[in-house]
């Protein structure tokens, strides 16, 4: 485990006495409330006992700027703090944040920039990219080799919460396997990030903030999952462009050989970090621009 005193700024504007008073009141609304005060990821009802688990922990809530809007080059946030906690139910409960998924209803994706139709059906698509704590939990489970950036078997220090880099497309399968999912088809990312409207990014066509983590930002680097509220796709999506390429199951050659990546990453400007951005590797490429998020089938029996 990680370890290291979050780096933040003080907000002032919520003592701590709030917090743990929401935390133990049982006053109609006092939970709706502490989420809406503290709680930035995603959020559904399965996920009550971890969130009031986190939110109970002393993880730097009170430190957390109002938005996420990441310093450029150092963010540590509460849910990263929750991984490198000593209590093993606390770092279990960040996983399960970590692990959680949306449905992707049935509907007709425009794909590419010429906003070809294709009908898709239902599935499931992670909320966030696998971060470096979730592949960890399946290089412990597995024996799998860790990425080339780790060192004797773990991830750079106060990198829980960011996407996990350095794997293969064959690796990412492995680990969506592992966790009884596959990787998204080309035409399912794009899908997920856009929803049915062509729009250029997540959010729509123009960024007049920070919205998600590309060259322009600065920050040299990944940034924690979820970081960007504002940059959330419309089916609920979180770094779906900028912040790491994504493998798709999707061959890019008839030989297989190839698999697309989508979305751009840190290190490339918004030019290249849209909806429709893709590149193409070979299955067994590693970098340190790319990793991947999940998918599930949705049983219609």
């Amino acid at each position: 485990m990680n370890s290291s005193p979050p780096r933040n700024i003080l907000n002032i504007t919520r003592p701590k006495e709030t917090r743990i008073a929401l935390i133990d009141s049982d006053a109609p609304g006092a939970f709706q409330q502490l989420l809406r005060d503290y709680w930035p990821w995603h959020f559904n009802d399965a996920l009550s006992d971890a969130a009031r688990l986190l939110l109970s922990a002393e993880l730097g809530w009170e430190q957390l700027p109002p938005n996420l809007v990441p310093p450029v080059g150092e963010l540590i946030s509460p849910l990263g703090c929750a991984l490198a906690h000593p209590d093993a139910q606390v770092r279990d409960a960040a996983l399960q944040v970590l692990d959680a998924t949306v449905c992707i209803p049935a509907g007709t994706a425009l794909i590419g920039e010429d906003t070809a139709p294709l009908e898709i059906d239902s599935y499931e698509m992670g909320v966030y990219p696998v971060t470096n704590a979730q592949y960890h939990r399946f290089v412990m489970d597995t024996g799998r080799e860790p990425p080339q950036d780790w060192t004797n078997g773990t991830y750079p220090e106060n990198r829980a919460d960011h996407p996990v880099v350095w794997v293969t497309c064959e690796d990412a399968a492995a680990y969506a396997d592992y966790v009884d999912g596959r990787l998204p088809t080309f035409p399912e990312w794009q899908y997920a990030a856009r929803g049915a409207e062509a729009r250029l990014f997540p959010w729509g066509d123009e960024i007049d903030r920070p919205r998600c983590n590309t060259a322009e930002l600065g920050a040299d680097g990944t940034t924690p999952v979820g970081t960007f509220l504002d940059g959330v796709s419309p089916f609920g999506c979180y770094d779906m462009v900028g912040n790491v390429w994504e493998w798709t199951g999707t061959p890019y050659d008839d030989a297989g050989n190839f698999r697309v990546a989508c979305g751009g990453a840190w290190y490339y400007n918004h030019d290249y970090s849209t909806c429709t951005s893709y590149d193409f590797f070979s299955d067994g490429y590693a970098e340190f621009v790319i990793g991947f998020r999940i998918a599930r089938d949705i049983d219609r029996q």
